[in-house]
């Protein structure tokens, strides 16, 4: 299971998740506001050809999104203060849902309750956010 990507974010959306996910897939996303976190969920869940809208989970913390094979669960961690609110909105369910991938904006945020991502995603601005580019380093 793996991304390709061009350079630039906007390209990004045309990222494709390539490979079969038979099991539980965690990925963490990590960047400043803005860096381009939910767009490159966006080009996570077109690679699984999901055709819906895809929004960033602020408000509502995460958002469901059911592709032809797999559950995505979208999570937006910034509001999370305390782990007690993980528990609260049931994390433990969803982790626990096979051919399931569960991406994390602000992981950080979850450090103590989540558990080890398969991938880590820094996106950065390159040049200084000159032109709109970002740097992707996936671990």
């Amino acid at each position: 299971f793996f991304f390709q990507a061009e350079d630039g974010i906007r390209d990004v959306e045309r990222s494709r998740g390539l490979g079969d996910v038979d099991k539980r897939q965690v990925i963490f996303l990590e960047g400043e506001l803005g860096a381009g976190k939910t767009t490159f969920t966006k080009g996570i869940l077109k690679g699984f050809n999901y055709k819906e809208l895809v929004k960033s989970p602020t408000y509502n913390i995460v958002e469901i999104h059911e592709t032809d094979k797999y559950r995505v669960f979208h999570f937006d961690l910034y509001r999370i203060s305390e782990p007690i609110e993980l528990e609260e909105i049931g994390i433990e369910e969803y982790l626990k849902e096979l051919k399931s991938v569960s991406i994390f904006e602000w992981p950080n945020n979850g450090k103590g309750t989540l558990p080890s991502a398969d991938f880590n995603v820094q996106i950065s601005y390159k040049d200084n956010g000159k032109d709109d580019r970002r740097e992707l380093l996936i671990s």
